[in-house]
C-alpha cells in the first residue's frame, strides 16, 4: 500500500558531523599519503566513531543483529564503520579519477551499453549499499552519461568539498530539494537525451509517497518515487550496486529490473507494492552478499 508519510528524523534531518576544517584536513592527508598511506588514518577515524558516535553504533548494532540473528561483537561494529569510512574516503579518489590500486569487477555492464545504443535513457536504481560513486566512475570509464537525483540537504559541507574535487561532476547531480518540479523536468530532459539517471529507493524524502514491503523478515518503507517517475518517463529501470571488498576491490553489479513500469488505473497501489517488493527482495539479496556495506545508520524498520 502506498502512503505519504513525514520524513523520519532518522536521516534527512540529521546533519553531517564534523567541520569543514576537518574535512579539508582529511582531503589534504589523502592527497599527500594516497590511498595506501591513509589506511591507518581510516582505522583511527573508524575507532573514534566506534567509541563516541552513539547513533552510528546503535544503527550498526540494529542492522547487524537483524542480519546475523544475534547481537554483534565490539569489533564487528567497528568493521562495519571502518568499511563506511573507507568507501567514503574512496570517493575522494574516484571523483579525481585516481583509481590506481583499485580493482573493479563488472557484472552486467553490457545491459547499459546495449541500452545506450538504443538512444533511450533509463533509471539506474540503487541504494545506500556500497559505493554508488564506484558505479558512476565505471560508467564514466565506459562513456555512459550518468546523473544522480536525490536529497543532499543534510550533507552540504561534504558534497561541496566533493564538488570542488570534480566541478564537472556537480552538473551531474540533480537536487530534489526545494524545487521538485524543476528536478523532474531536468530528469525528463536527460532521459529524453538518452542518458541515465541514478536514484535511490531505500530512503524516503519529505512528503514522499511510501511503499511498505517485506525486508529481512519485517516490513520497511521504500520510496515509490523511482517507480512513479520511470512510469512517467516510460523508460526502463536497471538495478545497480557497487559492493566494496577489502582491501581494494569493488564488485559492480547491474541487472535489468523492468523494461516499462506499468501502473494500471484501479490497481496503481497494488502495482507499486509489487515493484517495491521486487526491489526489496533484490536489495536484500545484495545486502546479504556484503552486510558491512549497508550505510543506513538509523532504524530502517522504524517510522520515527
Amino acid at each position: 500500500m502506498t502512503t505519504v508519510e513525514p520524513v523520519p528524523a532518522t536521516w534527512l534531518s540529521r546533519r553531517e558531523r564534523g567541520t569543514i576544517a576537518g574535512l579539508h584536513l582529511a582531503l589534504g592527508l589523502a592527497t599527500v599519503l594516497g590511498r595506501t598511506g591513509m589506511k591507518p588514518v581510516v582505522r583511527l577515524i573508524a575507532l573514534w566513531y566506534r567509541l563516541f558516535d552513539r547513533a552510528a553504533v546503535a544503527g550498526s548494532r540494529s542492522w547487524l543483529t537483524r542480519i546475523h540473528g544475534r547481537p554483534p561483537g565490539y569489533w564487528e561494529v567497528y568493521r562495519h564503520i571502518r568499511v563506511f569510512v573507507q568507501v567514503t574516503l574512496d570517493r575522494v579518489f574516484l571523483l579525481q579519477n585516481k583509481t590506481r590500486g583499485l580493482v573493479f569487477a563488472r557484472t552486467g555492464t553490457e545491459h547499459l551499453e546495449r541500452q545506450l545504443a538504443t538512444g533511450r535513457g533509463a533509471v539506474l536504481l540503487g541504494a545506500h549499499l556500497g559505493s554508488y560513486d564506484a558505479m558512476r566512475a565505471s560508467g564514466a570509464a565506459l562513456d555512459l552519461p550518468i546523473s544522480v537525483l536525490g536529497y543532499f540537504e543534510n550533507a552540504r559541507m561534504i558534497n561541496a568539498l566533493f564538488d570542488a574535487l570534480n566541478p564537472g561532476m556537480a552538473a551531474r547531480v540533480i537536487h530534489m530539494g526545494g524545487d521538485p518540479v524543476g528536478a523532474v523536468t531536468r530528469v525528463l530532459g536527460r532521459i529524453e537525451a538518452g542518458e541515465f539517471v541514478g536514484m535511490f529507493g531505500d530512503r524516503v524524502g519529505l512528503n514522499d509517497r511510501v511503499v511498505r514491503a517485506p525486508f529481512f523478515g519485517a516490513e520497511a518503507s521504500f520510496a515509490a518515487g523511482p517507480f512513479l517517475l520511470a512510469s512517467l518517463l516510460r523508460c526502463p529501470i536497471f538495478l545497480v550496486f557497487g559492493l566494496y571488498r577489502d582491501p581494494d576491490r569493488y564488485e559492480l553489479h547491474c541487472e535489468r529490473f523492468v523494461e516499462r513500469v506499468q501502473l494500471p488505473r484501479g490497481r496503481r497501489d497494488e502495482a507499486l507494492a509489487g515493484y517495491a517488493a521486487r526491489y526489496a527482495e533484490r536489495l536484500e539479496a545484495y545486502a546479504r552478499k556484503a552486510p558491512d556495506n549497508w550505510f543506513n545508520w538509523f532504524d530502517f524498520w522504524g517510522r520515527s
